[in-house]
């Protein structure tokens, strides 16, 4: 017997209908008088089997349709777990200092004066030898933060790099890395050392048009938007291998600026598809919206005007991301962070409090983690609560991630909700996805 998946989405889209589903990701569209037939279908799977066989095992093999002793929800808890506790992918978090050349206004960190010792960087090369030779992870990715890490480049951030890209090519092991970073500092001899450490990924921040961002970003009054944007074309032409996340943090004003659509239109076409815009809402200017709230339009607007523009986005919302199957890269296992102090912590999104300190890198090279802070970060998964098990949208939310898990009592978990918050609807995201599917196949087939 057989009953139709929790997880099938219909959503209509410029008079056709997308059906998705959350589970297996297959999606493809359909005309709406067909659409009205396969409801009727869908609704009667005995007659769909018999009288339509083929289609109906297209949808079973698509997820669509399921056995009926099938529990998706296991499913869910199955690949979080293999995701957050068996992947032995080892992301390495490092602070080599937590001062800032920037006095961004919205910034949640204090930035006080002191950058990595001789003898962290040593302890951490120490770590990184403990954790490829004795608990023998798959790989290793070094993902630099800060504070402003590229201050200390030369000193700290290129020697780690190169000694961990050799222990890793030593072991026949793959080694990567990232940094985010204002980019104000890099510089021509800076980006091909970055080649040379397999620094690839970026994450880089603007606020808005230039006089908007100016205004935020800026190095005692002196202007960064034309530097910034410099050294990002830079990156693009100097590697080819990189690619750029672009943020762009912004409030209410900062998506109704004209002048934010030629920021775009103004990079080169060609190093648009190795760059992903990501818009993330200045955090202290967020509301809690009411259910008939609509999405924000701007936000909207400006992430097709990129579609159009051919940037690269994964998806126009980072609380909904189908075929991920863990919130938040603090929830999986595999992960820590080591401040320039050589405190470690989980949360790169808290300050550097002695209130967030989660583990003691030893002498050793061995982190020792406080035990009671794992059990609550990871004796369940992130959705495991009454409000996510029965929402329609688990597959492609999972839930709070497990660092507001822990502050939040249970009585407020649905203050965490996303569709609380969110300006960018499930529905719109599967739209998005499905657009961008097709996208490929049209590239694929052209032979981009």
């Amino acid at each position: 017997m057989y009953k139709t998946s929790k997880y099938n989405y219909f959503i209509e889209n410029d008079g056709s209908v997308i059906y998705s589903n959350g589970l297996s990701n297959h999606c493809f569209s359909v005309k709406k008088i067909e659409h009205e037939r396969l409801q009727l279908l869908l609704n009667d799977l005995i007659s769909f089997e018999i009288n339509y066989n083929s289609v109906f095992l297209k949808f079973v093999d698509w997820g669509f349709i399921i056995n009926e002793d099938v529990d998706e929800i296991d499913i869910i808890r199955y690949r979080n777990r293999k995701a957050t506790i068996e992947s032995r992918h080892y992301n390495l978090v490092i602070n080599p200092t937590l001062e800032c050349n920037f006095n961004c206004w919205y910034c949640y960190e204090n930035h006080p004066i002191g950058y990595m010792s001789k003898n962290t960087v040593e302890l951490i090369k120490k770590h990184i030898d403990y954790m490829v030779e004795k608990r023998h992870i798959d790989s290793l990715h070094l993902s630099w933060f800060g504070g402003e890490p590229l201050l200390y480049f030369d000193e700290i951030v290129f020697p780690i790099s190169s000694y961990a890209k050799e222990v890793c090519a030593s072991s026949n092991i793959p080694y990567s890395s990232s940094v985010t970073t204002n980019a104000s500092k890099i510089n021509m001899e800076m980006i091909y050392k970055m080649i040379s450490i397999n620094m690839n990924d970026f994450q880089i921040t603007i606020d808005g048009s230039p006089v908007r961002h100016n205004k935020i970003r800026n190095e005692k009054g002196i202007p960064s938007f034309d530097l910034i944007m410099n050294n990002i074309n830079r990156i693009c032409e100097l590697n080819e291998h990189s690619h750029i996340t672009l943020r762009i943090n912004y409030d209410d004003k900062t998506l109704k600026d004209n002048l934010l659509k030629e920021v775009f239109e103004n990079i080169p076409i060609q190093y648009r598809r190795r760059i992903s815009p990501n818009f993330q809402r200045v955090w202290q200017t967020f509301d809690k919206k009411g259910k008939d709230n609509l999405e924000n339009v701007e936000r909207k607007k400006i992430i097709q005007i990129c579609n159009n523009l051919g940037f690269k986005f994964d998806s126009p919302s980072n609380a909904f991301q189908p075929g991920k199957y863990y919130k938040c890269y603090v929830d999986r296992f595999y992960h820590a962070e080591i401040n320039y102090d050589g405190k470690v912590y989980s949360c790169t999104a808290r300050d550097y409090s002695d209130d967030y300190v989660t583990g003691v890198l030893k002498e050793t090279g061995e982190l020792v983690w406080n035990e009671t802070e794992r059990v609550k970060r990871y004796s369940k998964a992130t959705f495991e609560n009454a409000m996510c098990l029965k929402c329609k949208y688990l597959p492609l939310c999972l839930g709070p991630c497990s660092q507001k898990i822990k502050e939040t009592s249970k009585e407020h978990l649905k203050d965490l909700c996303y569709l609380n918050y969110t300006e960018v609807s499930p529905e719109t995201v599967i739209i998005e996805y499905f657009n961008r599917k097709m996208r490929l196949l049209r590239e694929h087939d052209a032979g981009y």
